[in-house]
């Protein structure tokens, strides 16, 4: 069973897939795309539930747009759009696209009083975090990420994302 698997990792490796070449994660230019789902403090009383989507480019230092909606659990309380682009490394930079990263993130956030965005908006600002998270793969094209983020204007945020490589 052993040698069957390792014959079939050289074979995916190596030869092509899906009308690709073989795929090589360190040298080879692709991308991810994500929904999102997470919980982030814009408010002063209540975290706000947020969904979004984000693409980036796939490799060990990677650069992305992510935008999430965020609707407050409170009543009165400030609905968010946040559009961001990101620059991430995973750590070790010698491994694999997976394992921890750490993600620097840059964009805007408008605001709104009311229970949806609407343009103009109540007010805006721009939006500077840091995001900390693990990838986890799930077979060579799919994964899921878990990661913690903290910045301005939000004070903090715990989210989920499950993707695919292409």
């Amino acid at each position: 069973m052993r040698k069957i698997a390792i014959i079939a990792a050289i074979l995916f490796s190596a030869g092509c897939l899906y009308a690709q070449e073989g795929y090589d994660e360190i040298s080879s230019p692709s991308f991810f795309a994500a929904p999102v789902i997470e919980t982030v403090w814009y408010g002063r009383t209540s975290p706000s539930i947020g969904y979004g989507f984000s693409i980036g480019s796939e490799g060990i230092i990677s650069i992305g747009l992510k935008g999430i909606y965020a609707m407050p659990l409170a009543e009165f309380e400030i609905t968010t759009l946040e559009v961001t682009l990101f620059f991430r490394v995973y750590l070790p930079v010698t491994g694999p696209v997976s394992g921890f990263f750490t993600q620097l993130t840059y964009g805007f956030a408008v605001f709104s009083r009311e229970n949806q965005i609407s343009l103009p908006a109540d007010g805006g600002t721009f939006s500077l975090g840091l995001t900390a998270g693990w990838r986890f793969p799930i077979g060579s094209r799919f994964f899921i990420e878990p990661y913690i983020r903290g910045g301005y204007p939000y004070y903090g945020g715990a989210g989920l994302c499950a993707g695919v490589r292409f």
